[in-house]
């Protein structure tokens, strides 16, 4: 092994007989140190009495003389196992992190051989040499916990990888031309570039495989049960659009229509009889459309279910909690441990909190003093200079080396005593309650977050005389205060839990436990803690359906619970119908990859690719073939419906605070991880050092969630509700440069303004360049309608009645798009207008709310479904009177990275 691999280990990484000959070599190092301690040093237990000053030390000089080999051996043994460990990172954090376990393997090595020899040289010991003692241990044993943890870690994982890693294995065509451009850095260092930056990004917003630019696209947007009901009323009007179109997105909510209609149409295992016409699939007053009305309650439709439903809660709730807190008790049971082998400094007992020796302050002043001389001759040298790069790094891992120290000798004590001092002041009565008072907080916050939705405004609660005065508190205030207790006392119920077990985890019992939670935790399927199995169980038994011709009659019949409806296979285009495209949102934080407001990027599910420009592409059908069986459940069209309308999740896009936290915590969160296809591309033949994607969601995953941590280099995205990234799907219709596009916006926008549409329209600028010029943007906004007489009953309806639930508009494609063309935009807007029948306009004016009412209500009736869906049958048929003219494409650029539509490599697709 060349001296460049142990140098700079991360960019030059060996073949699998020289990692395995260097983890081998760094074990058999470690072994020989062991042996020659128990055997030739057995009089010295400098483990034991170095931490304590060698206040019990026996001296024998040969005995001393021989504990200089075990130093010597475990010195290289930890540089080659961080040095392996180093072969396996790939993403910075755990790069940095295990360069600077390599700087601490060599200090523990100088602190150890240093301490040996002084003690050789100075013979019998005094004050002032115990408290030395003292502080190199407190330098070398700090040093040795990361380095050792590091490459125990290296040893492990090379062994495992080159005896059991799958490489993974893609073809040019998907590595190359669909492979997402990795410079998203907005201000990148050098010289400014020669293309604006903004043109540079919106080239990248058109890199979709498969496009057939000029088309006709549909897409229906986002708002739980009552956006699908509206969207399937538009769908039974619009049919014979439809059936023309060539794709249809559907977002969130509207991914229940399009996903039913998907299962319903589809070729793949459909029984003898299977009745599959596009022209009536749910029409109006047909089988299935009575079946979804009877079963439009998806979640709970009756008390039993209902009970159910808030069992589920519960047991995820307790599932995640136990998920989350058993770590505080396996790592309080290994500080423990350490602190009986290693004692660095004295844990109090019975309340006492003893002041630190000398030698522990003198350890930690010098890591502190090292650290700044090194960096006061950092800053003295060349600017520029290898020298001073090295300088630089070396006086950050001093100072991170001396943080540990101080958290081992000063914090963990310290906190030690705390917790003695507030057990010692609690009843056992409190002790008993506490934790299960703490999960009822946790539960009744996570009810809160998900439920409450009819919230009174600080007026209305006291009653006031003033009425019409705004709020000077928000709404949601109560609630936001609710959600951050809870949060707050389980961070310190972690801590206290992880304190407690620091100090009881010396005995048998407390390491068989922290052992059995250990494995324990190594089966959990994080996201199937979650709320996603469920609610992907509950949509499937309302929207995944067949039907079947038996005795001259239809009937509906559920899909079977064990068939998996694979996306590469049950969603493939039907015949003549458009293609279904599930519009997600992959969440993203901290590495300005995301458009600006947002922690998101686009992430599509469909039968052919799964992606986004951003994360880059992967062919489905190979996708499933790479993932393992609990992610590949996951790869249906059934969790792409229950994904993309992930709404309640603990990443939600546009933020979600401390929501966050507690969608996390309590189990009370929607959306799955799915594979990253960046990190499919880049492993793309790689070595053995490259991992595959994960077998199960471990605990890692939760952890992420909590702390909202969602890498771009990560092999598995955060996969939530596509609303979190554009709310109507026009973004993705935008990308495909389709010609005449027709948009369903069920969402829920106080007025005046769509907000939806904004942020769509805003995003389309910001990410693709595109501009949209409506011909009357006001017509849709309640109030412009011609009034009533004042004497006709629905006269109150008035500031709620549109002039026109339709907008049109003209769409300019930059030049970035591949073409200079322009488009169609025909926009239906579920609100009121005077032209509907009669029983609607009554159903509106018995309720302020309709049509907007709450995302979170998805506990319909028949009524509701019917009024929403005869509503979409009226906006539909509006929309198809919208007499819209398809503009020719005028001229064809070259764009880099947009992939032709018949370059595709796949049979089925030729001749399209």
């Amino acid at each position: 092994m060349g001296l460049r691999v142990l140098l700079r280990p991360a960019e030059h990484r060996p073949g699998k007989a020289g990692a395995v000959g260097t983890t081998l070599a760094a074990a058999a190092l470690l072994a020989a140190g062991i042996a020659v301690y128990a055997t030739r040093a057995r009089g010295v237990e400098l483990f034991r009495t170095e931490p304590r000053g060698l206040d019990e030390f026996v001296y024998e000089t040969p005995s001393v003389a021989w504990s200089v080999v075990p130093v010597v051996c475990a010195g290289p043994a930890l540089l080659l196992g961080t040095t392996a460990a180093l072969w396996c990172a790939r993403k910075p954090w755990t790069l940095q992190g295990f360069r600077f376990a390599r700087t601490a393997a060599l200090i523990a090595a100088l602190a150890g051989c240093g301490d040996t020899v002084l003690l050789l040289a100075t013979g019998d010991p005094g004050w002032a040499r115990r408290e030395v003692s003292v502080a190199l241990a407190v330098i070398k044993y700090s040093a040795l916990l990361p380095a050792g943890l590091v490459a125990l870690y290296g040893i492990l994982v090379t062994w495992f990888r080159c005896a059991f890693g799958k490489a993974v294995t893609l073809e040019d065509s998907d590595g190359q031309e669909c492979a997402p451009l990795t410079d998203r850095d907005p201000d990148p260092p050098g010289p400014p570039p020669s293309v604006p930056r903004a043109a540079e990004r919106w080239r990248r917003g058109y890199q979709v495989p498969d496009v057939e630019p000029g088309a006709v696209g549909f897409c229906l947007s986002g708002g739980g049960i009552r956006a699908a009901s509206i969207a399937l009323g538009v769908v039974q009007s619009m049919r014979s659009r439809l059936l023309g179109a060539r794709y249809l997105v559907s977002v969130s909510g509207d991914g229940f229509t399009a996903g039913a209609l998907q299962q319903l149409l589809t070729e793949t295992s459909a029984p003898p009889g299977a009745v599959r016409d596009p022209e009536t699939a749910f029409a109006h007053g047909s089988v299935e459309e009575d079946f979804l009305r009877r079963h439009v309650g998806y979640l709970a439709a009756t008390p039993a279910e209902m009970f159910t439903a808030l069992g589920v809660l519960a047991r995820g709730l307790l599932l995640s909690l136990a998920a989350l807190f058993a770590p505080a008790v396996v790592a309080g049971v290994l500080a423990g441990r350490f602190y009986d082998f290693l004692p660095l400094t004295e844990l109090p007992a019975d309340a006492r909190l003893a002041a630190p020796r000398a030698g522990v302050l003198l350890g930690l002043g010098t890591l502190a003093l090292a650290a700044l001389l090194v960096s006061l001759v950092g800053r003295a040298l060349p600017h520029g200079g290898t020298a001073t790069w090295v300088m630089r790094r070396l006086s950050g891992r001093l100072a991170v080396l001396m943080g540990l120290a101080a958290v081992l000798t000063i914090v963990l004590p310290v906190l030690g005593w705390l917790v003695e001092e507030l057990l010692a002041q609690t009843s056992p009565g409190i002790r008993v309650g506490g934790p299960v008072g703490m999960v009822a907080l946790a539960y009744l916050s996570a009810l809160a977050s998900i439920l409450w939705r009819k919230r009174k405004t600080l007026n209305d609660a006291i009653h006031s005389a003033r009425k019409g005065i705004t709020a000077a508190i928000p709404n949601s205030l109560l609630q936001l205060l609710l959600v951050m207790l809870t949060t707050t006392v389980l961070g310190l119920a972690w801590l206290l839990l992880f304190v407690t077990m620091l100090g009881i985890g010396k005995t048998d019992a407390a390491l068989w436990t922290a052992v059995g939670l250990g494995v324990v935790l190594g089966l959990f399927d994080q996201t199937s803690l979650s709320l996603h199995p469920f609610y992907r169980e509950r949509l499937a038994c309302t929207f995944a359906v067949r039907t079947i011709r038996r005795d001259g009659q239809e009937i509906v019949v559920l899909y079977p619970s064990a068939e998996g409806t694979t996306l590469s296979t049950y969603g493939k285009r039907p015949e003549s119908f458009p293609e279904v495209i599930f519009a997600a949102a992959a969440n993203l934080t901290g590495e300005a990859r995301t458009p600006p407001g947002l922690n998101c990027v686009s992430y599509t599910l469909s039968a052919n690719w799964v992606g986004g420009p951003d994360v880059g592409w992967v062919r489905t059908d190979k996708l499933e073939r790479l993932v393992h069986n609990r992610l590949w459940r996951d790869l249906t069209v059934q969790s792409a419906v229950a994904v993309s309308g992930g709404a309640f999740a603990s990443a939600m896009g546009r933020g979600a605070g401390w929501y966050q936290v507690l969608f996390a915590v309590s189990g009370a969160r929607l959306g799955a991880w799915l594979p990253n296809p960046h990190f499919l591309l880049e492993a793309s033949g790689q070595g053995w050092s490259y991992p595959g994607l994960p077998r199960a969601r471990r605990l890692t995953y939760l952890v992420r969630e909590v702390l909202g941590v969602h890498s771009y280099s990560d092999r598995l995205l955060h996969v939530t509700d596509g609303g979190h990234y554009d709310n109507l799907g026009l973004v993705e219709l935008f990308r495909r440069r389709c010609a005449e596009i027709y948009c369903v916006d069920a969402g829920v926008n106080a007025p005046p303004g769509a907000t939806s549409l904004a942020d769509a329209l805003t995003l389309a600028q910001q990410e693709l360049g595109v501009r949209v010029e409506f011909d009357d943007p006001w017509r849709i906004e309640p109030g412009t309608a011609k009034p009533l007489d004042d004497d006709h009953p629905m006269s109150a309806l008035d500031p709620r009645l549109a002039e026109c639930p339709v907008l049109t508009g003209t769409i300019h494609y930059p030049e970035e798009s591949g073409q200079r063309t322009t488009g169609r935009l025909v926009i239906g807007k579920a609100v009121l207008w005077r032209d509907l029948p009669y029983w609607l306009l009554s159903y509106a004016a018995h309720r302020p709310a309709f049509p907007h009412e709450s995302t979170s209500d998805q506990f319909f009736d028949d009524g509701r479904f019917a009024a929403y869906t005869e509503l979409g049958r009226r906006l539909g048929t509006a929309m198809a009177q919208v007499q819209g003219s398809k503009v020719e494409l005028l001229e064809t650029v070259d764009a880099p990275g947009v992939v032709p539509a018949d370059h595709t490599g796949d049979p089925d697709r030729a001749g399209e």
